[in-house]
């Protein structure tokens, strides 16, 4: 009888990380376009509309990210974990101010709303939010919606 539950679970756990690629890959391929910045929050406050960051962000293939502003341009590669409760997303950087550092969050993906609330990048990954909270603080929340690319015809 051991023998026989050992094979099954050595049967099932390729099932189980398969089921667990389908998701993420599928979750990556729901935020891939062009995301524009609409709010935020920071130290418990909402941002003025004035304030909001003119912060674009295009996700391609496998989680390949760029962010850009006025006066900057980054590139990350996204890890997300969607069968986290709530679902959790790390930002590794490749290029710019935060290169080679990690940035942990939680995110919602609700149609072609967006919302994360991050970690500065180079923090630990026990500092990851548990809401969307940024009171008593350093995390910051954004709420990016989706840029609808024109068909041409």
């Amino acid at each position: 009888m051991q023998r026989f539950i050992s094979v099954l679970i050595v049967l099932a756990v390729p099932l189980l990380l398969a089921a667990d690629t389908d998701d993420v890959a599928k979750e990556l391929k729901a935020l891939e376009g062009k995301w524009k910045a609409v709010g935020g929050e920071a130290g418990g406050a909402p941002f003025p509309k004035e304030t909001v960051p003119d912060l674009t962000l295009v996700v391609a293939a496998g989680g390949k990210a760029t962010g850009r502003t006025s006066q900057d341009e980054f590139r990350f590669t996204m890890v997300v974990h969607p069968k986290q409760k709530p679902k959790s997303i790390e930002n590794l950087h490749e290029s710019g101010p935060d290169k080679g550092k990690t940035q942990y969050g939680i995110y919602k993906l609700q149609g072609d709303k967006f919302t994360v609330c991050m970690t500065p990048a180079g923090s630990e990954e026990g500092d990851r939010p548990k809401s969307f909270s940024t009171k008593e603080s350093t995390d910051v929340v954004f709420v990016f919606e989706r840029i609808k690319e024109d068909k041409k015809p």
